[in-house]
């Protein structure tokens, strides 16, 4: 499935990834272990699935971590994306999966709050926080948000609801049935008075 959905040439450099960080998760954990067996389908085709979601070609993905999906996305050379994590060392690994590919991204270690960047078309993430926490990143950084989810989705949506206001679509992950992708805009906080 993955070969109908990717070129060969990024085909070819996603294999160049997944072996780098078969690599590098002995040193460095960028991904569940027990995942480490189905890696094209828990990793790259869950961050391939979110492409028909994403606004504009500037892609900010936060808590990129191992670099799903903001990785994957800049291997694609459908968009021009920005990595931003803490983790030094995940940016290192990220740092050589661009080398390695000759994908051109921007690797920045730093925390979230720290950019000053404003002009995405979208921001994305997998597994970096509860939906509040990505919607208020969303109206800082972007008119849309794509987020990966798991089952919890429907309290996180509660939850974001009390503190903004913002349209949404949910889709099905085609690659978990558990796994949902959360497309979210119009954001807007709450005013309480």
């Amino acid at each position: 499935m993955i070969n109908d959905s990717v070129s060969r040439e990024t085909y070819e450099k996603l294999e160049i990834y997944k072996n780098l960080l078969l690599k590098w998760q002995k040193a460095v954990n960028l991904v569940s272990r027990e995942t480490l067996g189905d890696i094209w389908n828990r990793h790259i085709l869950d961050s391939l699935q979110i492409i028909p979601y994403i606004s504009g070609k500037k892609v900010l993905d936060v808590g990129s971590g191992g670099g799903f999906p903001g990785m994957v996305l800049a291997i694609s050379g459908k968009f021009s994306v920005t990595c931003v994590d803490s983790d030094r060392k995940k940016m290192l690994f990220l740092s050589e999966v661009a080398r390695a590919t000759g994908t051109d991204v921007d690797i920045i270690t730093d925390r979230i709050e720290n950019l000053q960047t404003k002009d995405f078309g979208t921001v994305c993430a997998r597994g970096f926080a509860e939906l509040s926490d990505l919607v208020a990143i969303t109206g800082k950084f972007a008119k849309t948000g794509v987020f990966l989810k798991g089952q919890k989705l429907q309290d996180e949506i509660s939850n974001a609801k009390s503190l903004f206001i913002f349209k949404y679509e949910i889709h099905e992950s085609i690659v978990d049935s558990r796994g949902k992708i959360i497309v979210i805009d119009s954001v807007q906080k709450r005013v309480f008075t």
